[in-house]
């Protein structure tokens, strides 16, 4: 049952401008930070990363921005490095050999210690010179590398598609460690990454599994399951982990595609709570609040401490043009925060921006097409990645 809590103060982080954007969740132990990013947004360039979305494949892959480039990858795994004005630095068709390309799409970016790791659809995981795209080293997975990969302290963590997490070397790509989690098919779908704090690393499975071990040995501490159904969902039932896990001080925030968001202990596993909501992407935390976009395309903040509803505001569901002759649901990626306010970006073609407080839109954005992965800040730049296959830069 859903429970809403007394008031809608928050405190928010001061502006602050970063240098360089990966999965902002891999290790924050406090509140993510209030980018800054001017107002009255509009694009200043855009340039092509290659094979755009189509029937059979979709780019679902978030940029990243490291060492002052963009890295992308489109749906037929090519990789892309691009400087601030948009100019092409590199290109790397990452297909392995033997393989046809564009036969299977997805993966995930991280980046540390002067790499870019790429992880692929095909079952790798590589190590890129991020100057030139020169391959450092390559490991083979025993399962799809869909998921995004996670760089800390030397080690790059995953989930490969068979429910497996590894732990492998950054410096030379061999396995340090993995872990097996229960097989299952449906680890395909999400696109989640690991979390990692000083002591511990998270992974999340496609059965709606969530194990919590040493970061540097694999010894599982404890292993949750999140599994459960929300009745009022339309949407079909997902239990995969969605969301990458977080980890805030000595607890954890995962959420599933089903029904479930919960806060959890660090050390043992216990719930501290349970909310009535899937997620469909991934967290931002803030001002002691969880925002997130729910399997029911709605903006929902909760309270960390207790898990209760801040507030929740319907996002578009259907595009105006098609309302009435198909059943396409608009996708909504984000939420981030920046310029203080949070940024959702849509496949409809629009930006728009709500306020954190009251969770009431403020404004929106007309984009040339629609989004297909989330939206990154660096440099009081805003990247958006769309469905026609193009690099967005507004300021």
């Amino acid at each position: 049952k859903n429970s809403f809590a007394k008031n809608n103060n928050i405190k928010l982080p001061r502006l602050q401008a970063n240098g360089q954007w990966q999965l902002i969740s891999s290790a924050i132990s406090k509140d993510y930070p209030n980018l800054m990013l001017g107002e009255n947004l509009s694009e200043i360039w855009s340039v092509s990363i290659g094979k755009g979305d189509s029937k059979r494949k979709r780019l679902v892959v978030d940029p990243i921005f490291y060492q002052q480039k963009i890295f992308t990858l489109d749906a037929n795994s090519t990789a892309s490095a691009f400087n601030a004005e948009g100019r092409l630095l590199w290109r790397k068709d990452l297909t392995p050999p033997g393989e046809k390309s564009g036969e299977i799409f997805g993966g995930g970016f991280a980046a540390g210690q002067d790499q870019l790791f790429v992880t692929l659809g095909y079952g790798f995981v590589l190590s890129l010179n991020p100057s030139t795209g020169e391959k450092i080293w390559s490991q083979r997975l025993s399962g799809a590398g869909n998921n995004t990969p996670i760089f800390n302290d030397g080690l790059v963590y995953l989930v490969s598609g068979d429910s497996k997490a590894w732990a492998i070397d950054a410096e030379n790509g061999r396995v340090k460690w993995k872990v097996d989690g229960v097989g299952t098919e449906t680890n395909l779908i999400s696109n989640n990454a690991p979390a990692v704090s000083e002591k511990y690393a998270l992974f999340g499975f496609g059965n709606g599994e969530i194990y919590a071990t040493f970061k540097k040995g694999g010894f599982v501490l404890w292993s949750s399951s999140l599994t459960g159904r929300n009745d009022s969902r339309v949407i079909s039932a997902i239990d995969d982990i969605v969301a990458s896990p977080v980890i805030i001080g000595r607890n954890v925030y995962a959420a599933d595609g089903s029904g479930k968001v919960v806060s959890l202990r660090i050390e043992s596993g216990e719930r501290n709570w349970t909310a009535p909501f899937g997620s469909s992407g991934n967290f931002w935390i803030m001002g002691k609040s969880l925002f997130f976009i729910s399997d029911t395309n709605k903006l929902v903040r909760l309270e960390m401490k207790t898990g209760k509803t801040v507030w929740i505001t319907e996002l578009p569901s259907f595009s105006q043009k098609r309302v009435l002759r198909s059943k396409k649901t608009n996708q909504h990626y984000g939420p981030i925060f920046a310029g203080s306010q949070l940024i959702i970006a849509s496949s409809d073609g629009y930006f728009r921006f709500y306020d954190p407080k009251t969770g009431e839109q403020k404004s929106k954005l007309k984009i040339k097409a629609g989004a297909t992965a989330n939206p990154i800040v660096a440099n009081e730049m805003l990247y958006l990645i769309t469905k026609d296959g193009q690099l967005r830069a507004f300021r």
